[in-house]
């Protein structure tokens, strides 16, 4: 066995839960990798309303004793797993990323050992997610095929990313990476921080910031992880709720942002105005939906929205009519299909 195959793999995880029995989970499923001897789970709470004290009292007494807890008031999860890399040990080749309401499956460690050992940087696999039962998140969001990337040597349904992240997530507008399924060579890029400005995408930053250093993906097929129902930035958002406009607001502050730290090529360009532009329209649709509802309107949040990116303004007077639009073509679609059905 080589000095790499036995050392320490840090498991970094930051915890804000509102559900008792999440970390608990987490955590178990980290110690029965089928290299769960060699695990360093490494907590932040940040600011949890269910301590993570609590959830590790639970674990039996072995595992508890290797659990590092590190606390602080609610920053978000990018400062969380910040604070919990600056507790990763000095010299630690491998530090793995588990949200507190993710499990991993057993062979997950191992899966990303084996892929790793042909010299690549970072490695991320399929999962399958609570929301979406019966299909992975590969196939369901079909931004990655597996086939047109070349296979990695003894590591069964490992490929190497032909393309950099910075092309694989702003290609699409986000990409298949889960961060519960990434390991990375620690020892490579120990200063790597996450972008803690962004309240959600400091993910695809941190992605794309280990390609600009020029570390190399690779990835597999095999599902490695379970997305479990637990706080997450996107509970409570969906269409029409009251935080649907935040969670615009915090996307659009991620997508107008990539062209400042990155330089795009022509193709990346068009695809982020792409992913721009559908974020503004729906900004849009939100407002109309509040305005026809009697909702009320955070004029602040609309000011900073447009503060960001001031083309959201021309976009404004065509969404109302391409609304119109698509209600016509569906109506029209209705009438034929009931006039096909007649006798």
């Amino acid at each position: 066995m080589s000095a790499a195959a036995g050392a320490p793999i840090a498991v970094i995880t930051p915890h804000f839960q509102r559900m008792p029995g999440l970390l608990a989970r987490a955590l178990a499923s980290a110690f029965e990798q089928t290299v769960g001897s060699r695990v360093l789970p490494i907590v932040c709470d940040d600011g949890s309303p269910v301590p993570a004290r609590d959830e590790i009292a639970s674990l039996p007494a072995a595992w508890r004793a290797r659990v590092v807890l590190v606390e602080q008031t609610n920053a978000g999860a990018g400062a969380a797993r910040n604070r919990a890399l600056d507790s990763v040990p000095e010299g630690t080749r491998l530090v793995a990323f588990l949200d507190s309401d993710d499990t991993w499956r057993a062979d997950h460690l191992a899966n990303a050992e084996a892929a790793l050992a042909a010299g690549h940087d970072a490695y991320f696999a399929d999962w399958c997610s609570f929301n979406f039962p019966g299909t992975t998140n590969f196939t369901r969001i079909g931004a990655l095929d597996a086939q047109a990337h070349a296979p990695v040597p003894d590591a069964p349904h490992a490929r190497e990313l032909g393309v950099s992240p910075l092309e694989h997530i702003v290609r699409d507008g986000g990409g298949v990476i889960q961060t519960s399924t990434v390991v990375y060579r620690h020892d490579r890029h120990p200063t790597l921080r996450f972008r803690e400005e962004f309240y959600n995408g400091q993910d695809f930053f941190f992605w794309m910031d280990l390609g600009e250093r020029g570390a190399r993906f690779v990835f597999s097929t095999s599902v490695d992880a379970d997305n479990g129902e637990g706080v997450n930035i996107y509970q409570g958002a969906g269409w029409g709720t009251e935080r649907s406009l935040q969670r615009l607001r915090n996307e659009l502050f991620v997508w107008t942002s990539v062209r400042r730290f990155y330089r795009l090529t022509d193709g990346q360009r068009a695809s982020n105005r792409r992913t721009i532009r559908n974020l503004q329209a729906g900004v849009v649709r939100d407002v109309l939906h509040r305005l026809r509802r009697r909702q009320p309107v955070r004029l602040a949040l609309l000011r900073d929205i447009v503060g960001m990116d001031p083309s959201i303004l021309a976009l404004a007077p065509w969404v109302p009519m391409r609304v119109l639009l698509d209600r016509g073509r569906a109506a029209l679609a209705r009438a034929a299909g009931n006039h096909g059905a007649r006798p």
